[in-house]
């Protein structure tokens, strides 16, 4: 028997495969939002996600077709919480190790970067003008920090589970190259972060907190561009944010 339950992320519906002892979790994409805003194919990333499952720092996914993924469900799961992460250090340890180990992958099976990223989304033509006619701009101040490694690109709590006192890091969409202060700065902003917290991290993963605090408003600028495409809505306050940001690089 097929138990198929069904969860919005998004861009994406997923769904979870019970057949006996066969447990998987389909994720199926939009294709009018993937083609036009999001991804081309997931065909081209069968590399970067075969290089994920070599590394095991995430449950197996196997590419299906262009715009379904099937990924092995993990048991016996619980998630991460801020007080969990905060509150021990070896956790904290695991946590920065996972993430190394994903500067490790081969950066030649991404083709995405942040500039990159962000032109996506340009693609939305309600998008404000003063992105694109800034993009140069934009690119300059991300470039600032060298652009050499392999990110998630999406970590917050709902994206990192412990299975057997294991830790696994979930949903691989918004995975690009950059550096580990973008990394970092994603995770303090989707998870606010407070300074004593965003102290720690810089100091467990030795980089300055000033790398930290730059990448913060690129974080607030695809999360606008984000809920532009997805809820065809303008938020007033990313957008009064993002434009200020931009107005202020020199």
């Amino acid at each position: 028997m097929i138990n198929l339950k069904r969860k919005n992320g998004g861009f994406t519906s997923i769904y979870r495969i019970e057949i006996e002892n066969y447990k998987k979790i389909i994720k199926i994409y939009d294709q009018n939002a993937f083609t036009s805003f999001f991804r081309t194919n997931l065909n081209k990333y069968k590399l970067f996600y075969k290089s994920l499952n070599r590394i095991k720092i995430s449950p197996n996914y196997k590419v299906l077709s262009n715009h379904i993924v099937e990924i092995d469900e993990i048991e016996n799961e619980y998630h991460l919480t801020k007080k969990n992460l905060f509150s021990d250090n070896k956790k904290l340890k695991k946590f920065r190790d996972k993430i190394r180990r994903i500067q490790k992958i081969d950066k030649k099976t991404l083709e995405k970067n942040l500039v990159s990223e962000i032109k996506y989304y340009l693609k939305n033509k309600e998008t404000p003008k003063i992105i694109g006619n800034n993009i140069k701009k934009l690119e300059k101040y991300i470039n600032i920090y060298p652009q050499n490694k392999v990110c998630h690109g999406d970590i917050h709590f709902g994206n990192i589970i412990i299975s057997k006192e294991k830790l696994y890091l979930l949903d691989w969409d918004y995975s690009l190259i950059s550096c580990t202060g973008y990394e970092i700065a994603m995770f303090a902003y989707l998870e606010k972060l407070n300074p004593k917290e965003i102290k720690t991290l810089s100091e467990i993963f030795e980089i300055s907190i000033k790398e930290i605090r730059h990448y913060y408003p690129v974080c607030i600028l695809l999360d606008f561009l984000y809920q532009n495409v997805l809820f065809k809505n303008i938020n007033k306050k990313l957008l009064n944010e993002t434009t200020k940001f931009i107005e202020d690089i020199p």
